[in-house]
């Protein structure tokens, strides 16, 4: 007849079956994070931009609405740089603050 194990050397062996998968899943996930949010700031700045063209090319007088996206784009980048250094938080925080920046500029009393 076999030895039989512990109670505790069971107990043991079953914590630490599935911790590898789990540490991979935890930092999968924060990679898709990262990805996911330096994506939405680089898309944000990229948009801030734009409008600053596409307003500027079709005639309007520049004004305030140029530094509100002009802000709005500059957060945006900073929020890229903070998504790909790993604070996703604040990364969320700031690109949410420049798209609210940009939607001031997009309002009809800037124009």
């Amino acid at each position: 007849m076999a030895p039989r194990e512990d109670d505790s050397q069971l107990r043991a062996r079953f914590r630490a079956q599935g911790r590898a998968e789990l540490a991979e899943g935890r930092e999968r996930d924060a990679r898709r994070a990262r990805g996911l949010y330096a994506a939405l700031a680089g898309l944000a700045a990229v948009v801030c931009l734009g409008l600053i063209v596409v307003r500027l090319g079709g005639g309007d007088a520049g004004g305030v609405w140029v530094a509100s996206y002009a802000v709005g784009a500059v957060l945006s980048g900073c929020g890229y740089v903070l998504a790909r250094r790993g604070r996703t938080r604040w990364a969320m925080v700031v690109v949410c603050v420049a798209v609210a920046l940009a939607g001031v500029g997009d309002s009809p009393a800037l124009r």
